[in-house]
């Protein structure tokens, strides 16, 4: 199969290429993986909480929800700093395939 090539794809692949990423921190990366798992326990634990990320209610949230709400912000936002270096070293190797693709490098 033919490596994809992301200046070369439209935005569908772009996604899929981005999910890949992702999918790749979850199997080869313990830390995400832990933070992942946190936010399932969470979110299995606290059903409020998964009804107002996932069916968008406006609900009342006790004071355990309130600070679980808070550590599932934090645990998004360190989740997504990985995700975001991930994303970000990939589109570098892109630029590097992209320059000796059009001649620049060689």
């Amino acid at each position: 199969m033919e490596e994809i090539k992301l200046y070369d794809i439209d935005s569908i692949e772009f996604n899929e290429l981005i999910d890949n990423a992702r999918m790749e921190l979850k199997y080869n990366n313990s830390e995400y993986k832990e933070l992942q798992n946190e936010v399932s326990k969470i979110m299995e634990k606290y059903p409020n909480l998964q009804l107002l990320f996932e069916d968008d209610k406006v609900i009342n949230l006790n004071e355990e929800e309130c600070k679980m709400l808070q550590k599932l912000v934090s645990l998004h936002l360190q989740i997504s700093g990985y995700e975001d270096r991930k994303i970000f070293f990939l589109g570098a190797k892109e630029n590097y395939f992209y320059f000796k693709n059009i001649g620049i490098l060689k």
